[in-house]
């Protein structure tokens, strides 16, 4: 990962380095030596392109964190000066499961009756405001909304389900409410009853729908998408040996194609089982 100064000490580096290729070729009139020179300078090419995305990636993520800054300046003062990988400028770093930081890609994993009906990789650290575009993607590519939408807390947020509501008003979303202090001062309880009193009516309704014994029926089934999870991690995407966004996306395809057409033949194998074992009517 690298910071903004010796960005730019790496991007004078890569474009000297190319015009000395450049000069070389045209000067050398030995052929293989021509080949050799002109790989040579394809590969510093794709490095200056990466070192310029880098530098735009930088600049994006400057910007993020001067947003970030109005609402929390003491925690983004600590994070220092933003960084940027130059060999795969797209990802970004991210606190991983073992508490390591490093370079990694967020993949949005959506999955019905056991199959993967949507996958994609995002650079988004955490998964708020990403539901709208995934309910989309899945309406997409299966020419139809879903009914039940059945997200996990951090993946949610009122904005979420109120632009839900609005767009596909027959689409019911399950995911539970952040845990809320229980114990507080009795003006602290007044000010969250009269917040919750102005929420908007889709946010009343998903609030009213979690405190339900049916709806806390319905959200249980969410965790059979850790099944596919782990079986595609099993499978070796635990790490990425490709670079960009759009390889990662092709191998997190390639990864759910092998997951449905497994899932879809043990389907078909239990339901010849249980043919067999039916018994026969005399």
């Amino acid at each position: 990962m690298s910071k903004r100064k010796r960005l730019e000490r790496i991007e004078e580096a890569v474009a000297e380095r190319v015009a000395e290729l450049k000069s070389e070729l045209d000067k050398d009139p030995g052929e293989p030596e021509r080949r050799r020179k002109k790989r040579a300078l394809q590969a510093a090419e794709e490095r200056a392109r990466r070192v310029e995305r880098a530098r735009q990636k930088l600049t994006e993520l400057a910007q993020e964190q001067v947003a970030r800054a109005q609402r929390h300046a003491t925690e983004e003062a600590e994070k220092g000066e933003p960084k940027v990988s130059v060999s795969d400028p797209e990802v970004r770093s991210m606190r991983l499961v073992d508490g390591a930081v490093a370079p990694a890609w967020n993949v949005q994993v959506a999955t019905s009756n056991g199959f993967i009906v949507s996958i994609d990789p995002t650079d988004r650290r955490n998964d708020s405001g990403l539901a709208p575009g995934l309910v989309e993607k899945i309406a997409e590519r299966c020419n139809q909304v879903p009914q039940r939408l059945l997200a996990d807390t951090r993946a949610m947020t009122q904005n979420d389900i109120v632009q839900l509501a609005e767009a596909h008003p027959e689409l019911r979303v399950y995911s539970p409410p952040a845990p809320e202090r229980p114990t507080v001062k009795p003006e602290t309880e007044r000010k969250r009853r009269w917040k919750h009193r102005c929420e908007p009516a889709a946010v009343t309704a998903w609030r009213a729908r979690m405190a339900s014994a049916e709806g806390q029926e319905i959200y249980r089934p969410r965790k059979l998408t850790e099944r596919a999870h782990g079986i595609i991690k099993n499978r070796g995407m635990f790490r990425f040996l490709v670079h960009g966004r759009e390889k990662v996306r092709s191998v997190c395809v390639l990864q759910a194609l092998a997951l449905n057409l497994s899932w879809a033949d043990t389907l078909r194998r239990r339901i010849a089982a249980a043919a067999v074992a039916l018994p026969a009517i005399a």
